[in-house]
């Protein structure tokens, strides 16, 4: 049995066959939609209860992909006149239009601005480390070469303040990295940093503490963006990761436009400087762009690098056609393919 969501509801159907052909599809169940415009689109575009009922009724039943004689079975089911189809059809297309709700459309812009907002705040984060650390090593100044993890150095100036409280013990409450406490506490005994006044040391905690603040609501955006990008390209995500596909998604200006690059182009998204130097001087072009990021190709051998960035622009480019026109899941198999690839690479190094 194959299950439908169609513009006149959720059809399961049984194939009757004559000879090997397909005469009529046998409607062994169905739920009919109200004829609404608006209720249709949201139901052809969003949730559908009735799809979950009639999946739950019928477990084995897959969806189905063939084309359906969709003005025949609206007449016979009493849904309407086959005449008077193609007006609701019209009617319910306005409707998806007007509302943006169709996947890909609308929430994709959502998309780009959070990924422009989580990477302004990361460059501030970045600045305001930078500045922590400068601050906090003209009392503590070997802790900076000690811990390198910006978030673990702005915990422990904020939780142990003076580095005379920067005991063994105290430290292993604080270190997520617990060895780094037997280090520390030594050093801090001998440092050669200058003595602090706690009005002092008040505003650099405050400071350590905000910047903790500031790097929980970036993680807060980075996990939000990958909701949403799961939600409206779950193929792109699975081969480029969420984040990844966020920040091409960024980079192209929307699904649309990413769906409609070739692979060799969504390769160099977000390498344009690299771009304008190579059309100005002539050097060796860019290999990648964002792609950089994603683990098979930043984990790559150097010289295997640019070969697996095309090969991923190859799987990504499938993925955002399918995203857009709302095709069936193949990331999970697309993925597959470019681990096999990656290991394919690493066999010839």
């Amino acid at each position: 049995m194959e299950i439908y969501k169609t513009p006149i509801g959720v059809l399961v159907l049984e194939e009757s066959k004559v000879a090997d052909k397909i005469v009529f599809p046998k409607i062994v169940d169905k739920i009919l939609f109200p004829k609404d415009p608006k209720v249709i689109a949201a139901r052809l575009t969003g949730e559908c209860p009735e799809l979950t009922r009639l999946k739950s009724k019928y477990p084995k039943a897959y969806e189905g992909e063939s084309r359906l004689p969709l003005g025949d079975i609206a007449e016979k089911v009493g849904f309407c006149k086959k005449s008077e189809l193609p007006q609701i059809l019209s009617a319910v297309s306005t409707e998806i239009s007007k509302s943006g709700v169709s996947k890909g459309f609308g929430r994709d812009k959502l998309v780009i601005n959070a990924v422009r907002a989580q990477r302004a705040l990361e460059d501030s984060l970045n600045t305001q480390a930078e500045t922590l650390r400068e601050w906090y090593s003209i009392h503590f100044p070997e802790l900076n070469e000690i811990v390198k993890d910006s978030k673990e150095y702005a915990t422990l100036v904020s939780r142990i303040g003076l580095r005379k409280n920067a005991s063994e013990p105290e430290l292993e409450k604080v270190l997520v990295n617990k060895k780094y406490a037997k280090i520390i506490a030594p050093v801090a005994k001998e440092s050669i940093g200058s003595d602090v006044s706690e009005e002092d040391l008040k505003a650099i905690r405050e400071y350590a503490e905000s910047i903790l603040k500031a790097g929980s609501e970036e993680a807060d955006l980075r996990a939000y963006i990958d909701r949403v990008m799961t939600a409206i390209a779950p193929n792109v995500s699975a081969v480029a990761t969420a984040y990844v596909g966020a920040l091409l998604l960024e980079q192209a200006g929307s699904l649309e436009k990413l769906a409609y690059l070739p692979a060799s182009t969504i390769q160099i998204l977000g390498a344009q400087k690299a771009i304008f130097r190579f059309l100005k001087t002539k050097e060796l072009p860019p290999k990648y762009g964002v792609l950089y990021l994603h683990p098979l190709v930043s984990q790559a051998s150097k010289k295997a690098k640019g070969k697996m960035a095309r090969s991923l622009a190859g799987k990504i480019s499938i993925a955002a056609r399918v995203d857009f026109y709302r095709g069936k899941p193949i990331g999970e198999k697309l993925k597959t393919e470019m681990d096999e690839r990656a290991k394919s690479l690493k066999a010839e190094a």
